[in-house]
């Protein structure tokens, strides 16, 4: 998802509105010129680094993660174009299958999302990646029934604090897919070191276990098949993406190179397989990040992005949408497909951006 060491300069950034607004309290998009749209994307402002961005099932509701202090869970609605704060403290802790924590933390950012349908119809599990109190996966009970969505805490599962988790899958049955971008003392990624794996954990024996032959340079992005048999891995280091099976991780099934530009996150959107990332050999920042990590440079440049789509059985991309350097919008990491509209999410910014879809020639 993020690079973790341009996140670490862009800690120092001011908290975006909506860590300062009370819970529950709407967040329209401002008339102020540093909202307004540019570069052919509109935004919804007033987030706090919305890192990762999930549509609820088929309806027009969106669900966005805030990497910041107290980023939260936000609640954006796609036909209106507001936003607003998601998880605003219900609890029904699940002791039982969530034994680390008997209640939900207070304040609490999140990184990589993952939300899977239920039991019922309309129900869903949202499985949040969370850095502050503690490393962790948080999970939430998401009903989709009513005419908005509610969203109370379950519990959570503790990761070891050396871990810098990245993203998160989880299958029907609650087996959680944790993708740890770095652990130990692993940090250099962009240079191609292998820094990371993917750790499973399952409800039944509720023991974290590394998935042997996931060890890659920079574990980012992570998705499940709609079957459940694979997952796929987007690994920033190389720039690729790695399908394992479930059944064996001993090596990749397959993989395939990225065109053009470094790997972020990877979700299904709809029936959809999109990947987004930034610019990899970007001039406005003086070339590629590996270059700005050796001169020490800007890591957090605003970057040219790119959207694409992969099938990941042919393992063909197929590009949906790119654009130059925006001054206003940088660090994208998430992109989804709602109707005609385009929306894509940043890591390093208080907003999300849409634009139209651009018709296939």
């Amino acid at each position: 998802m993020k690079n973790w060491i341009a996140i670490s300069m862009l800690a120092m950034l001011p908290l975006a509105a909506l860590a300062q607004q009370p819970a529950g309290v709407p967040h329209p998009a401002t008339e102020s010129p540093s909202c307004a749209p540019s570069m052919g994307l509109n935004y919804i402002c007033g987030l706090n680094q919305p890192e990762d961005i999930l549509q609820i099932g088929a309806s027009k509701w969106v669900i966005a993660s805030g990497m910041g202090e107290d980023g939260g869970i936000s609640l954006i609605d796609s036909d209106t174009k507001t936003a607003r704060r998601f998880f605003t403290g219900a609890s029904k802790p699940d002791l039982k299958t969530y034994p680390d924590c008997p209640k939900a933390p207070d304040r609490f950012d999140t990184h990589g999302l993952a939300l899977r349908p239920a039991r019922d119809a309309g129900t869903y599990t949202l499985y949040a990646v969370t850095h502050g109190p503690f490393e962790s996966i948080q999970v939430f009970a998401v009903d989709a029934r009513g005419p908005a969505p509610a969203i109370s805490w379950t519990g959570c599962v503790k990761l070891p604090a050396d871990f810098r988790t990245n993203s998160v899958t989880a299958t029907r049955d609650g087996t959680i897919l944790a993708n740890v971008q770095m652990h130990g003392k692993a940090r250099d990624f962009i240079s191609g070191n292998i820094t990371g794996g993917v750790w499973q954990w399952k409800p039944a024996d509720k023991k974290l276990q590394l998935l042997p032959g996931t060890e890659l340079a920079g574990n980012n992005g992570i998705e499940i098949s709609p079957d459940e048999s694979e997952f796929y891995i987007a690994v920033s280091g190389t720039q690729t993406v790695a399908v394992y099976s479930r059944a064996n991780t001993a090596k990749p099934l397959r993989t395939i190179r990225t065109p053009f530009y470094n790997l972020d996150n990877i979700h299904w959107s709809g029936n959809r397989l999109i990947a987004a990332g930034m610019m990899f050999d970007e001039p406005a920042c003086g070339g590629t990040r590996k270059q700005i990590q050796d001169a020490k440079g800007n890591m957090g440049c605003h970057r040219g992005w790119v959207i694409s789509q992969l099938d990941p059985k042919a393992m063909r991309w197929k590009i949906l949408a790119y654009g130059e350097p925006n001054p206003t919008f940088g660090g994208i990491a998430t992109g989804m497909v709602i109707g005609n509209t385009l929306w894509i999410s940043s890591f390093q910014m208080d907003r999300v951006a849409y634009r139209p879809l651009p018709a296939p020639k």
